[in-house]
């Protein structure tokens, strides 16, 4: 017996970049939820964020927030033997990132001493998110609602965007791309968190194959397609794809955004 698992991106992915509409893929999200396919939703995105969605598309599966951050389980009767987790509320939470008040001291030590161009969510508005993002005043708040990443905007040089990188591996923290922001994490990403729920997945149901779909359209997708049996890279808006490299048997959808998405789901399904 086969189980199938869909790990996907939001922005740009199963949702429009610019206007976070999923229309065009909910008869795809009709057909998983119609076959108990799992869609497990792996984001930068907050939890807060998530679970909105979660709501809109009516998914009650496992998320990963934060690029990797943690991994959220609602208490089902999922099988997490030799995983460490903590309860919160209705989840059980897998926790791989660094604590959001630990990223932020850091943030404020390194921009005070080096006088670094950027801002980071930490230090925006409401007001301000909505202007760089294009949600609501609702939906910026819960974007700032983080505890394990710090996204920001760097309007420095190329040598001193370098040097950043450096200050932060020194601290055990690192930078990823996302499709509208830089990231300031730990050493989490979105791989690691979807190997270990591979593993829950495949415990939970020992007498199953596990077999899994990933589908983004940005760099902080890769290390989740780089884990994934189909690694799916979603094309952008502007036309272009991802650049995406060492993955064998990569595919491309046609369509962008939500469209491809469904595309690509059309494809698993038949």
């Amino acid at each position: 017996m086969k189980q199938i698992l869909i790990f996907t991106d939001l922005d740009g992915t199963l949702i429009d970049h610019d206007t976070y509409d999923f229309k065009e893929a909910r008869p795809a999200l009709n057909q998983l939820r119609s076959r108990s396919i799992p869609v497990i939703i792996c984001s930068s995105k907050t939890r807060a964020e998530i679970e909105i969605y979660r709501r809109r598309m009516s998914i009650c599966d496992p998320f990963i927030a934060e690029n990797g951050g943690a991994i959220f389980i609602p208490h089902h009767t999922f099988n997490l033997q030799d995983v460490n987790f903590i309860e919160k509320g209705p989840y059980w939470v897998v926790e791989l990132g660094v604590p959001y008040a630990d990223l932020c001291t850091i943030w404020e030590e390194i921009k005070k001493e080096n006088n670094f161009a950027m801002k980071g969510f930490s230090e925006m508005t409401a007001e301000e998110i909505v202007a760089c993002t294009g949600l609501t005043l609702e939906e910026a708040t819960l974007a700032a609602k983080r505890d394990y990443s710090e996204p920001f905007i760097f309007s420095d040089t190329p040598s001193q965007f370098r040097h950043l990188e450096s200050l932060l591996r020194e601290n055990g923290l690192r930078i990823i791309r996302g499709g509208r922001f830089h990231h300031m994490i730990g050493r989490n990403d979105k791989g690691k968190a979807v190997q270990i729920l591979i593993s829950i997945y495949s415990n939970t149901y020992p007498d199953k194959k596990i077999c899994t779909a990933g589908l983004g359209d940005s760099a902080n997708d890769i290390p989740m397609l780089r884990y994934v049996d189909m690694p799916i890279v979603i094309r952008k808006k502007t036309g272009e794809w991802e650049r995406v490299q060492g993955i064998d048997s990569i595919v491309y959808s046609d369509k962008t955004g939500p469209r491809g998405w469904a595309e690509a789901i059309q494809a698993i399904l038949f």
